[in-house]
């Protein structure tokens, strides 16, 4: 779109006749930006679905298999076995498979002094990892500009995932792909850090108030002055929330002091964010490699209180969900657990039904379908048999319908400044004494 933009002086009027003009075109132009940033990021997708059609079972597994000796601390690609499988292994299905699983960066570091390892697949890498740093170096940058927005209004918050994860688990090479900058802020103070944001200029994303405050969404989304989405959560349960809880209040009276490039900022303790990892994986769908190699850090870096993991996890009803990622995390990429933890976090019930799937529709082979058994298993694995089946069901009746995506999302024009009202009061009020 052409033009100057139309500004508006907080508590001036606005002329005859302008309003609807102007909302429209901001509405229009959010929509845009908003779908045009989101693409970029998607592409690694549409190729994927592509090659996806070309690839048999067999390839699949071996190319994941590749993935999972490059990202393991022992018995790597220098193994006998690594070796011959990363040399069986077309270098373009390593690639795609490592773009979908968010690990190009990594296992480019991984890959560079490998003797052996063919340009064809390191070039491509390559750029994956120099993508991810300047990602990692604009988000740094983000946050100490956000930081005093959010400092001056007093409310408690926390950064998670993204920079955190990539400091304080990978060291801060900045291997490790994220696409937005996370921040979890105390529902109570939701409006406060509304009109912070937005009084220094930052640009809300959001247009949808109504599906908002119908899903009691758990995060709004705010761009500044770089292209990088910073999402603002008050909860970290986005959608679809059931018997699951994560107090946010308690999590951010809990929250450590730590330093991201820098910037001095709170993030959740080491057992909260092991216990988030885990649960944010299983309810995506748990089929990436990403989220895999984050609890394996976690469990290997943070040192988690572990009486504390499954205490806690049991009291928010996740203990399947985080029981589920960390056997994953174990037996893909050798993350260390205490003998007996998987037994106290999962029932055998439930250990019955993920072996069951596991064996009949493994998640390396998910690769992102939404209809994937496996996929749908993590998403609802912990929210009782009849919650659970309601929910695939529902589910899987929404996804036939090919607007079912544009309808449901917050980006899309809809609702009012009664919806939007009604939701902000909601949330301040969502975890009131």
């Amino acid at each position: 779109m052409t033009g100057p933009r139309l500004r508006h002086t907080p508590g001036s009027s606005w002329p005859a006749g302008t309003w609807v003009r102007h909302r429209a075109r901001m509405d229009t132009e959010r929509w845009f930006d908003t779908q045009s940033m989101r693409s970029s990021m998607t592409a690694p997708h549409e190729e994927l679905r592509a090659l996806r059609r070309s690839l048999d079972a067999r390839q699949i597994a071996r190319a994941t298999e590749v993935l999972g000796h490059s990202l393991r601390e022992t018995g790597g690609l220098e193994s006998e076995r690594g070796a011959r499988l990363l040399a069986l292994t077309r270098p373009e299905v390593i690639w795609s498979l490592a773009r979908y699983h968010g690990v190009s960066g990594l296992v480019y570091q991984r890959l560079q002094s490998l003797a052996g390892a063919p340009e064809s697949l390191l070039a491509p890498l390559r750029s994956d990892f120099q993508a991810s740093v300047h990602r990692h170096l604009r988000s740094t940058w983000e946050l100490s500009q956000l930081k005093p927005m959010l400092d001056g209004t007093g409310v408690p918050w926390a950064v998670v995932k993204g920079p955190a994860a990539v400091e304080l688990l990978y060291g801060g090479r900045g291997g490790r792909l994220y696409h937005d900058l996370d921040v979890l802020v105390d529902p109570s103070g939701f409006s406060q850090v509304l009109a912070a944001l937005e009084a220094n200029g930052l640009q809300q994303l959001d247009r949808n108030w109504a599906v908002l405050r119908r899903e009691m969404r758990g995060e709004v989304h705010y761009r500044g002055a770089s292209p990088l989405e910073i999402d603002l959560h008050w909860n970290l349960i986005n959608m679809y929330r059931g018997r699951f809880r994560m107090p946010t209040r308690e999590l951010l009276q809990r929250a450590v002091v730590v330093h991201l490039a820098g910037v001095e900022v709170c993030t959740l303790d080491p057992t909260d964010s092991l216990i988030h990892l885990c649960l944010h994986a299983a309810i995506s769908g748990g089929d990436r490699i990403m989220w895999l190699k984050d609890i394996e850090r976690a469990v290997t870096v943070r040192t988690p209180v572990w009486d504390d993991v499954v205490s806690r996890s049991r009291r928010w009803n996740v203990a399947a969900p985080v029981g589920l990622m960390l056997s994953r995390s174990a037996q893909f990429l050798g993350a260390q657990l205490p003998a007996g933890l998987i037994r106290d976090l999962i029932s055998p019930g439930a250990m019955r039904l993920i072996r069951a799937v596991d064996r009949l529709f493994p998640w390396q082979r998910a690769l992102g379908r939404l209809t994937s058994p496996n996929r749908l298993m993590a998403r609802s694995i912990g929210q009782g048999p009849v919650r659970g089946a309601v929910w695939l069901v529902v589910r899987s009746i929404r996804n036939l319908d090919p607007d079912q995506e544009r309808a449901s999302s917050s980006f899309t024009p809809g609702g009012t400044e009664g919806d939007r009202a009604a939701f902000i009061e909601s949330v301040m009020a969502s975890e009131a004494d």
